[in-house]
């Protein structure tokens, strides 16, 4: 005699295993709750991405106008004197934040002999136009002053530049402008 178990309609026995019969697309239901998680962590993933990409181009701005201030400080040490007749004092930082038009020198001192003045002024307008034009909207400004400390000189370099460029989302339009402009300055000093 058959033992009978009490077994549910909606099980069905084959082969020794028992089937869920009015269960179908349980496993479907489970493959589209896992898409679902999955699409969410690649969502986070690609945000991570676009903040590490902002934080890495308005880095390496940064790094850029540090450089910049490194460059001019080089050639005013060099040409001390003129800095502390003031010869290197100049600014092309407009109202508005964007940068202003410059001089060109009189005297080009990269292929003449030059006072100390003239290299003044070439080193300045080198700077304003051809060194801080590698950033958006870069701009600077430097002066000079007499030190607390006798016989120094102070020197102040400011680079501003738009950093928004760099804020933007990836993939979209980078194009200067100064509708929402993100002006960063860097001032540093140091004594001659």
């Amino acid at each position: 005699m058959k033992r009978k178990l009490n077994v549910p309609q909606s099980l069905i026995q084959r082969e020794g295993h028992y089937l869920f019969v009015n269960q179908k697309g349980i496993s479907l239901l489970e493959v589209l709750v896992s898409v679902i998680i999955i699409a969410i962590g690649m969502l986070g993933i690609a945000s991570m991405l676009l903040v590490s990409n902002q934080a890495n181009n308005s880095s390496y701005m940064k790094q850029q106008a540090i450089q910049n201030v490194y460059n001019i400080f080089d050639k005013i040490r060099a040409n001390s004197q003129a800095a502390v007749n003031g010869n290197y004092n100049i600014s092309n930082i407009g109202s508005t934040g964007l940068p202003t038009a410059v001089t060109t020198p009189a005297v080009m001192c990269n292929a003449a002999a030059c006072t100390p003045a003239q290299l003044a002024t070439y080193d300045t307008w080198t700077w304003l136009t051809k060194d801080l034009s590698r950033l958006p909207n870069g701009c600077g400004s430097i002066t000079t002053a007499p030190s607390p400390v006798a016989g120094n000189t102070t020197v102040t370099v400011t680079v501003q530049w738009d950093d928004s460029p760099a804020q933007n989302s990836v993939g979209t339009n980078s194009q200067i402008s100064t509708v929402n402009a993100n002006f960063v300055q860097i001032r540093i000093q140091s004594q001659i």
